[in-house]
């Protein structure tokens, strides 16, 4: 059995206790749908299931031992079971990733058809390619019709919003990008900061995708950031030194 909890626990990136405890509980909450009654179920050796019902009489509870239903022929079992694996690995992934939402993101662009989003090749987590969207609507005028998203090409992005959705009935971590959001500003003149970012205090007070973003500073930015974010951007960035930060 130990090999097995450990091919699913790999295959669907859960710890062992994790397919254990997915395992236990899936089956409980279909059985307990199934007997219209409260199920708990335990996994024993050899992937042996112990179901016990509990239920009340004469005011006292009782534990039955139950089988499972002949309906659940072994390949519905594990149908069923790798179904539940699947989804929970990757509710388990964007949980994860969700602390990562609104970061800047470089990836490459692998797909730009007209009229259709772009599909972008990224890494979210070191050395762990996922492939991210970024729709149409989240990418200025400006650039639409520029060449600039041509396969291969490099770009940054904002990262918006991670969520797990059903792709032909397989779950999946779906990743969205923008290119419109004035955090991607920040987020650029940080990244070209470097490691002297903690000496500025700065915020972008608004963006007009294309034409320009406004960033506040309590201190004067340096020249060659501003312009290698103005270039990324193809708008802009208006700089305004104030005393402090509202």
């Amino acid at each position: 059995m130990q090999s097995i909890i450990f091919s699913l626990a790999s295959r669907y990136a859960l710890s062992r206790a994790e397919v254990i405890q997915e395992i236990e509980s899936a089956f409980a909450r279909q059985l307990s749908q199934w007997y219209r009654q409260e199920i708990m179920v335990f996994l024993r050796e050899g992937m042996q299931l112990e179901i016990v019902a509990y239920s009340n009489k004469n005011g006292l509870p009782v534990q039955n031992i139950l089988d499972l239903p002949a309906v659940l022929s072994r390949r519905r079992f594990m149908a069923f079971l790798e179904d539940h694996l699947a989804t929970a690995g990757v509710i388990k992934l964007v949980r994860l990733l969700k602390g990562f939402e609104r970061r800047l993101l470089w990836g490459e662009v692998v797909r730009n058809r007209a009229g259709d989003h772009l599909l972008v090749e990224t890494e979210i987590i070191s050395d762990e390619p996922i492939i991210a969207i970024c729709p149409l609507n989240r990418i200025g005028l400006h650039e639409r019709n520029t060449g600039r998203f041509q396969p291969g090409q490099r770009r940054a992005f904002h990262l918006r919003r991670i969520e797990p959705v059903l792709v032909n009935g397989t779950p999946r971590a779906k990743v969205v990008l923008d290119r419109v959001s004035k955090t991607l500003t920040e987020n650029l003149l940080r990244h070209h900061l470097g490691d002297t970012t903690y000496r500025f205090q700065f915020r972008c007070l608004k963006r007009y995708v294309g034409h320009k973003s406004i960033v506040l500073t309590t201190r004067r930015l340096p020249r060659e950031v501003i312009i290698a974010v103005d270039r990324e951007l193809q708008e802009r960035i208006e700089v305004r030194i104030v005393k402090a930060l509202l």
